[in-house]
């Protein structure tokens, strides 16, 4: 494994650490862009919940009536997803890794993917929206939120940061990491993002499979879409 893999597998583990126990919340976009999301689905649409965690928004997809897969890497997540929703027959928990996912081509009518995309690398963001493109059916529907610097940081703040990884720390950081010290009631460490430098960037590589259906630009939080792929 070299330095930079084995650096990214470091970060992975700690970001779980960190969801060990439930806590994220809504976000303004996924409150304001759900509806949008529900009114692109048919009646009883086979959903990803992909990078789900605990089964928070999975728990609203199956209100409606929709089939839902969850999957995530962390079992601790999972199991509170299990405690969460419980026996549910138009549910699937799924343990599996986000980079790359594990099932057929064109098997879901839509897929969810939020608070996640900043646990992916910058070099493999093609390869992640690529292989979420091969897993929906064309013409599926994709909500996709997207951390960038200044929602995050700001981007002196970024710019220090990834000055004092690269050079002090001596750590094969790229442009888009940002490593932070988070304290939580049940953790405490430094905390792992991927972050969107040029949104014009970011849309040009959403639309190598991807049409845009609707978005919503925070400058103070995320940049979020909802797509259909093509």
């Amino acid at each position: 494994m070299n330095e930079r893999k084995a650096f990214l597998a470091q970060a992975a583990f700690e970001a779980m650490r960190a969801y060990e126990v439930p806590g994220e919340e809504w976000s303004l976009d996924e409150i304001e862009l759900l509806p949008r999301f529900l009114s692109e689905l048919r009646e009883e649409s086979l959903l990803l919940d992909l990078a789900g965690g605990y089964g928070r928004v999975s728990h609203r997809l199956l209100d409606y009536g929709h089939r839902v897969v969850l999957l995530d890497l962390s079992i601790h997540s999972l199991r509170a997803a299990k405690r969460k929703l419980g026996d549910n027959p138009r549910l699937d928990i799924v343990q599996a890794d986000m980079l790359r996912i594990p099932f057929r081509e064109n098997s879901f009518d839509g897929v969810w993917f939020s608070q996640a995309f900043e646990y992916v690398p910058p070099e493999l963001r093609r390869n992640v929206l690529a292989g979420i493109a091969r897993v929906l059916k064309k013409g599926g529907v994709l909500f996709v939120n997207v951390a960038h610097i200044m929602g995050e940081c700001g981007l002196l703040r970024y710019l220090l940061n990834y000055l004092y990884w690269r050079f002090i720390r001596k750590a094969p950081v790229r442009l888009g990491d940002y490593i932070y010290w988070l304290e939580l009631e049940h953790y405490r460490g430094w905390h792992y993002h991927s972050l969107v430098i040029s949104r014009r960037r970011l849309e040009r590589l959403l639309r190598e499979h991807y049409l845009l259906v609707d978005r919503r630009i925070f400058v103070r939080d995320y940049f979020a879409y909802i797509l259909r792929r093509r």
